[in-house]
């Protein structure tokens, strides 16, 4: 369909290179509309006409302004110079301005020199312009011909531990574009390929189509390099026009380039999927593959062979015979080019930006997408791919630590990192894999302001190596996880323990006095009572975690009810009340005192704590490893650590952005020290107090009667400012003060704040997350670190398939609902649908199955 153009024309001035490629220095002559069916000799004439040129006496070059889009960049379009020079050139350029925008208009640079009427023969075009071969490459936008080697043409398609690759995809930062480099028919050069051809090919290429075995002609280079990555990662709707592009719905053609082989694959295996076609592979090598119809033999002639061309170092369709002629009798719920390599590819995004989607997610997705149910083992291992492509290899990953936390260090001051390896036999210069600690110094500079109090834990790694994340928190002045710590080790043992604890007292903290809450773990017990680790009295306390402890307890005696009363024994403030329940439990079961009996009070429960842990009964781990650290522990090693940085600067910054806003509305201190402070006063407004000694400041104050229960209330519990104690125990513990000292200060018209620990004010809150991460700079601009090469340790591989987890589940992975489940129909208890005992209209014969 013919359509008019616009040639705006430039002349006598120079071609430059700009930020967009070439342009040229002065501004355009002028402006020509021509058809787009005109030929090269009549396009010559008519601006030899408009631009006044005598073509007697001289010669005219006209040079196309050649729009590309670049590698980089989000679509951005770059350009380069191509002259024209004959029908196909002209051809070419009308089939590029209708694909790219403006799709009307078209930037001419004209050269002209003087007619040489003593030879027949002019210089070459290419070689006066550019001063040699010229040829658009295939991939980047280097406008200059070398010479190509084997090692040019090398494609490492495998994901190594490009640490600048990897830490952009744990920063979830993907550059989604379309990397469609152009090339022009009469620049590039076919005489190598013709002559090293038969290496790969068994027939001379050809631009012909042939009835006979179903080739097709071979459209314009342009629409044959594709990079099927990064057109699977196009956002939705991309900044500039690409209706050029082939896809799956379109058939396949002789001399369709691809960047790789696994692209090409990857092509083929769409296609045949969007048409419910099943083929099967011929040759394969590493610069060759062939594939046919499955039912070749049942009279299907489709069939492809590709091979890479040295001309390009691209793999080009060399012989293509379509489209099928075969059908299928039914459709089938799985495919066999949807293998797990597709799927992968598929899959990826996906996985980049979130890599703990659940199998099932991905299942839904890939069924969503084909129609296709395929199997959960296969999308597994479809995942498994994602995540090698996206995070780096595993074994490399290990090599690529040291350099990843050396840089950590230098542009994080204050970072630690504490390193234990053991030599690999024979092999000078190279060392396995043991333990690694680190400490990022800006938690190191917050937990200065923190609350004396550090919880310790560890978790299972599911990747390719077994081991355990040890990870050490704090709490924060309103309550939140502060992390503190972290380290990789092979196992929980009292060794691990014990190089980790010192790692964590000589390296982040030496503040005496710091309450340890852990859980019961033999290994923790064994590194605190040692003395030269640095965790035992009067340098620190010990606790345990309550939950733990009753957890513990209920595995032995199995008994909900006894698990309740332990609970609530070990959360009691007063000794008295402790004593209470613990009578109650020696009543059901003596044998239960026994049991509690073996530990030391002082550790595991609230009333005889004497205000170490601040009323923080339980480790807050889990919170930690499921916010800061969601899907860490799948990751090969550099990128878990690097993902532990990350998040702790999403962190640090969320919650500076909390402390702006809360500083900005006036408040001195934190929200969880207001809430429980107003809580205490709207109980003190009830209360009675007696003074008994105004220079001692010794109080007595009688609670009020607690709401409708004349049993209840009516307590006396003594308040002695002087010493910051109150018999209720409730100050000591918290560092907040209770109903009872609030009614004193009400009482005696003095300011009540002042009671309140400095943990819990606001600045302090700041200064915690005052300390600022730095940026990782660029990875060529690293040093490398004076380490040898990292292994990691082959006795902790895992075996082949999904991992099973290594957790010991118990009652404290189950949420016991508050009231029994009913089934909606029978509007009985204790059975759901399926084991109705009346849904064949029978009656139950079971009568402890529901309420009556």
């Amino acid at each position: 369909m013919d359509s008019l153009l616009t040639i705006v024309c430039y002349k006598d001035g120079e071609i430059i290179d700009g930020p967009n490629g070439v342009c040229y220095n002065c501004p355009p002559k002028k402006g020509v509309l021509v058809n787009n069916l005109i030929k090269y000799d009549e396009l010559e004439d008519k601006l030899c006409h408009v631009m006044s040129i005598d073509r007697a006496h001289t010669m005219l070059s006209m040079i196309f302004r050649y729009p590309s889009l670049m590698s980089i960049g989000n679509g951005n379009i770059n350009y380069i110079q191509l002259p024209i020079k004959d029908d196909d050139d002209v051809k070419l350029m009308f089939h590029v301005v209708a694909q790219i925008p403006p799709s009307n208009t078209i930037e001419m640079y004209l050269q002209t020199r003087p007619r040489d009427h003593s030879s027949g023969l002019s210089p070459s075009l290419d070689q006066e312009i550019m001063g040699h071969d010229v040829e658009i490459p295939g991939k980047g936008n280097l406008a200059v011909h070398t010479d190509e080697t084997e090692e040019d043409l090398a494609h490492n398609d495998v994901m190594g531990a490009n640490l600048a690759v990897v830490t952009e995809s744990v920063m979830i930062a993907t550059n989604n574009y379309v990397d469609i480099p152009f090339t022009n028919e009469n620049v590039e050069f076919y005489d190598e390929d013709e002559i090293n051809e038969m290496n790969y090919d068994d027939e001379p290429p050809t631009n012909k189509a042939s009835l006979d075995d179903g080739e097709h002609i071979m459209p314009s280079p342009m629409f044959k390099q594709l990079n099927w990555d990064v057109i699977n990662s196009m956002p939705a709707e991309p900044p500039t026009s690409r209706t050029g592009l082939w896809n799956e719905s379109n058939e396949l053609f002789k001399g369709l380039r691809f960047e790789s082989k696994e692209d090409l694959q990857y092509a083929v295996k769409r296609y045949a999927i969007c048409r419910n076609q099943h083929l099967v592979v011929c040759e394969s090598e590493p610069q060759l593959w062939a594939v046919r119809c499955k039912k070749w033999q049942e009279g299907c002639n489709w069939r492809l062979r590709a091979c890479r061309r040295k001309s390009h170092g691209m793999f080009e369709i060399t012989k293509y015979a379509g489209p099928h002629t075969c059908v299928y009798p039914k459709l089938s719920q799985d495919h066999s080019q949807l293998d797990s390599t597709l799927i992968a590819r598929e899959i990826q995004n996906v996985v980049q930006r979130d890599h703990t989607t659940s199998i099932a997610t991905l299942h839904q997705i890939v069924k969503d997408k084909f129609g296709y149910d395929v199997y959960c083992k296969r999308i597994w291992e479809a995942k498994r791919k994602a995540m090698l492509r996206v995070f780096g290899d595993w074994d490399e990953s290990y090599q690529a630590l040291p350099k990843w936390l050396n840089i950590l260090q230098l542009t994080n001051p204050g970072t630690k990192i504490v390193w234990k390896t053991i030599p690999l036999g024979g092999i000078s210069g190279n060392v396995r894999f043991m333990r690694v600690f680190w400490a990022f110094g800006a938690s190191v500079e917050g937990f200065k302001h923190c609350r004396p109090i550090i919880q310790i834990d560890g978790t299972f790694l599911y990747g390719k190596y077994m081991g355990k994340l040890l990870i050490a928190t704090s709490i924060d002045a309103n309550g939140h996880v502060f992390p503190l710590a972290f380290a990789i080790v092979e196992e929980e043992s009292q060794d691990s323990w014990s190089w980790f604890l010192i790692a964590l007292r000589r390296h982040v903290t030496q503040r005496e006095g710091i309450c340890l809450i852990s859980d019961h773990h033999a290994g923790i017990n064994a590194a605190i009572r040692n003395p030269s680790v640095g965790w035992s009295p009067p340098h620190a306390q010990h606790r345990y975690c309550l939950r733990h402890v009753v957890s513990n307890f209920n595995d032995k005696f199995k008994n909900k009810v006894l698990k309740e009363l332990a609970y609530r024994a070990g959360c009691q403030h007063q000794p008295q009340k402790y004593e209470r329940y613990m009578e109650e439990l020696k009543r059901l079961d003596e044998k239960s005192l026994a049991w509690f009996s073996k530990l030391d009070t002082q550790k595991w429960t609230q009333a005889y704590d004497l205000g170490y842990r601040y009323g923080w009964m339980t480790t807050n781990i889990a919170e930690c490893i499921n916010g800061v650290l969601k899907g860490a522990r799948m990751l090969p090693i550099t990128a878990l650590v690097q993902l532990t940085f990350y998040r702790c600067v999403s962190y640090f910054e969320t919650r500076r952005a909390e402390i702006r806003a809360r500083m900005a509305a006036g408040d001195v201190y934190t929200t969880y020290a207001i809430e429980k402070f107003r809580r205490a006063e709207a109980k003190a407004s009830g209360h009675t107090v007696t003074i008994f000694h105004r220079i001692q400041q010794t109080f007595e104050v009688i609670t009020a009667l607690h709401g409708f229960h004349i049993d209840k209330g009516r307590n006396k519990q003594v308040v002695k400012l002087n010493e910051g104690t109150c018999s209720c125990n409730k100050w000591q513990s918290f560092g907040i003060p209770c109903s009872h000292v609030l009614a004193v200060s009400a009482h005696m018209r003095i300011d009540s704040w002042q009671f309140v620990e400095k943990y819990y004010r606001m600045d302090a809150y700041a200064s915690s997350y005052a300390p600022e991460f730095n940026p990782i700079p660029h990875e060529s601009y690293w040093s490398y670190p004076d380490f040898p090469i990292l292994h990691p340790d082959p006795t902790l591989m895992r075996d082949k398939g999904r991992p099973r987890s290594s957790r010991i589940r118990n009652e404290m992975d189950l949420k016991e609902p508050s009231v029994r489940v009913r089934y909606g129909l029978c509007k009985m208890a204790g059975h759901n649908r399926r084991n109705c005992p009346t849904k064949d209209g029978g009656q139950s014969s079971n009568p402890l199955s529901h309420d009556n």
